[in-house]
Order: C-alpha cells, then structure tokens, then sequence
C-alpha cells in the first residue's frame, strides 16, 4: 500500500487573531426599513453591528427591497439580496426558503417562526450553521390575549419556537427573560443546547434626536402599539389610559394605530376624556418617529408582558425618560443598570402608574433630560452592541473550528487504522 503522509500541524497552531477568509453570514428579514415592527428594527441593527467584525461579510436577504435601501445598506458594508418571487407563496417570507445560487453562505440566522422555518430549509440544502433568534414566550403572550383559542395557538407557537431551536446549531435569546424562559424549555433535549443571551443596545441613529429643555403646562404621554382587540389588554393599553385619566394635566398621545376610531373608542372606554387623547397611524418614516419622541415629555410601555420592549429602548435612545413594565426583558435589563431601577414599575395598577409619572413630570424637564442622559449612557456601557456581537462572532468562529477538528479526528482515525494494516507505511509527519 502507497504511504500516507498527512500533516496536521494546523491543528495545533494558534487560529490567526483575523482570519484571511471571512465568514459570510445571511440574515434572514421581511423588510430592510422598520414598516412592520419592532423585529425589523432589530434584525437591521444586528446586520449593522455585525458588519462592523473585520471576521464577517453579511448579507441580508429579504423579499423586496428599492435601490435607495441597497445603497443606505451597502454604506454599512452589508449587501441586499432580493428574493424571487414564488407562484402560489403569497406571503413574501416564504420565498426566503429558496435564496440564489451564487449566495454563499456560512452562517444563515433566523428570527422566531416567521424567519426560523425557512432557515432550517437553508440549512440542510446548503449544509451551513443556523442561528436561531428568539424573541418572545408564545405561551405567555397567549395567557394574555383577547381572541378565541389564544392559549391553544400561543400553545402551538411556543412548540414551533422550541422544535426549531432544538435544530438550530445554537440558539440567541433577545434579553435575559426570553434566555431564561428557552433555557427551561430546551432542558430537555439530547443536543444539550446552549442558549446566548443579546440585549440590545442603544440605537444610535436616535441619539441625534433634539429634546428641549423648555417646560410646557401639559404633560404629553406616548404609548406605542397597534391597539387592536387582540394585544390590547396584553400591552396595558387600559392602564396607559386610566393612569393618564388620573392626572388633570396630562394628555396620552398613541402612536401606531391602524385603526384610529377603533382604538380611540377603547381608549375612551378607560375613562380618559377624548380632550386629552390624540390617536395616531403607524409611522412608516423613521423621521416622522424622531420627531414624536421630541414632542412628548415621557414613555410608557405598561405591558402585562412583554419579550423585550424594543420601542421603550428607542423612546430612551432619543434621550426621553421612560416608565417600564417589570414583567419586561427592557425592565429586566434596566434593574442591572446604575440609577434605572426607578424607571421599572411592577404594578398593573393604574394607580400606581400615575404616581410615578406625577413624579416624574413634578421635576424640571431639564433636570428630568440630564437623569435620563445618565441613565441611557449607562445603559450603553452595560449593554454594548459591538461587545455583545463579538461574543456571538466568537461563538460560530468556534462552531467552524469544531468542523475543522472532526475532520482531523475522521483523519487520524484513517491514518491509523490503515498504519495499522501495513507496518512499512509512513507515520504522520507534523
């Protein structure tokens, strides 16, 4: 039999501090501007953040996107790629089941259900890792809801969650309340799965939002959400109005309903008069947004509970205070941060909501800016995007290395059996 000379020295070696391949990792989105939602918020802060890595070149793949959104991309070293179009898929995520030949990728990340089925499609047609984001409990969520068989459906959902983390190659939890729901949930399987925890940080395109120091004689209150029947109750909208309600000189402002009369009624239900409500539409333009978080004085996200509360973060990125729901992964993160335990409210009581804004809007707004300021540099410090997406970069360079040692184990085990075979062969050289 021929000799075997195999040289395994790269085993051994340091892996070089910037590899000269990068890893190429897809993301998985509905939608490059946020006109759906919060998820798209996040999805395109992660893409950003993980471009800045020297290690990573990122890619987001998504349904539709215009030249205007290639470019604004592309200006943060992140390439769009536009699905085709699938007969009889009327959903436009579902053509993300099948990307372009010619886009190579390492890594594909998925985010919940909705971006999570098609990636373990990707994932065993492309043979690549899949990372899988998770963003709230379903089953949770259902407990609160008002429709029909919301508990069996938010039943089902936390079942899809788990069976798709359970395939992932590893999975990321959105803030430490969703980490510790899935690391319970996932005790269970063989694969012993590991669970990373991502808080998001600061966005830093609100940074530049201008507040006024200029007191006013009304205290304006911005609540966010849709406000339809099915996630009212779930989001405290009713203690958003009744603690408004309590105090003659406060005005809610409601941002994000798709249908105004509709939301105005049963905001009205809670006893708030419609003098001082105003009901808004979704904003689409994230300017239009900037310039809602100058006009108010305060937010609130009162929700019986929430994943995270990604609006609460933007609200208090543009430097505007903000009162929290404890049953929150945002409330959760701010009770770790220097002088933001004040901002957690654990009450569903209207009454007590209305104290702590009475407090709040007492102080000067000067003075109420600079507390927050502090607040939200601090929370920066504690939760750094850049620090966090490191960990995760460093955590699939592993996974790639994991893949590179299994071959050599396959390797060596060749080798000695066939040097077994034949005692004239040449040993390993390193």
């Amino acid at each position: 039999m021929a000799d075997i000379q195999v040289n395994l020295a790269f085993l051994f070696a340091e892996p070089p501090a910037s590899p000269l391949i990068k890893m190429e990792v897809v993301l998985l989105a509905s939608e490059w501007e946020s006109k759906c939602g919060g998820l798209s918020t996040f999805n395109r802060e992660l893409a950003i953040e993980l471009a800045k890595h020297p290690d990573l070149k990122v890619s987001v793949f998504l349904p539709r996107c215009d030249q205007e959104e290639k470019n604004a991309a592309q200006s943060h070293n992140i390439t769009l790629v536009q699905a085709t179009r699938r007969p009889g898929f009327d959903d436009g995520t579902h053509w993300l089941s099948f990307p372009p030949k010619d886009l190579q990728m390492d890594f594909v990340i998925g985010q919940g259900v909705v971006l999570g089925r098609q990636a373990q499609i990707i994932s065993e047609n492309r043979q690549c890792k899949w990372i899988q984001f998770v963003h709230t409990d379903p089953e949770e969520l259902g407990m609160f809801k008002d429709y029909p068989d919301a508990i069996s459906r938010g039943a089902q959902k936390h079942q899809d969650e788990v069976e798709l983390c359970v395939m992932a190659d590893f999975v990321v939890a959105v803030g430490s309340k969703v980490a510790e729901a899935y690391r319970s949930f996932l005790r269970f399987g063989e694969k012993d799965q590991k669970v990373l925890v991502l808080t998001p940080g600061i966005f830093s395109e609100f940074l530049s939002v201008p507040q006024s120091k200029q007191d006013g004689r009304k205290c304006r209150v911005l609540a966010f959400g849709r406000g339809d029947a099915e996630d009212f109750s779930l989001k405290g909208f009713d203690i958003a109005a009744r603690a408004v309600a309590r105090l003659d000189d406060a005005h809610l402002i409601f941002v994000g309903a798709k249908q105004q009369d509709e939301v105005a009624s049963r905001l009205k239900e809670c006893n708030i008069p419609p003098s001082r409500l105003r009901v808004r539409t979704f904003i689409e333009l994230r300017e239009r947004l900037k310039q809602q978080f100058s006009e108010v004085d305060l937010a609130i996200m009162p929700s019986r509970t929430e994943g995270f509360g990604l609006v609460a973060l933007e609200a208090m990125s543009a430097g505007l205070p903000v009162l929290v729901s404890a049953n929150s992964g945002f409330g959760e993160a701010l009770k770790e941060v220097h002088f933001a335990e004040a901002c957690v409210i654990n009450s569903e009581d209207p009454a007590v909501w209305s104290a702590e804004i009475k407090k709040l809007w007492t102080q000067k707004r000067e003075r109420r800016l600079q507390q927050f300021k502090v607040i939200r540099d601090n929370y920066a410090v504690a939760y750094n995007w850049t620090e966090q997406c490191n960990d995760l970069v460093e955590t699939m360079r592993s996974i790639l290395n994991g893949n590179v040692s299994f071959l050599c184990s396959v390797i060596l085990l060749v080798v000695n059996s066939e040097n077994s075979k034949n005692k004239n062969s040449t040993f390993i050289i390193i």
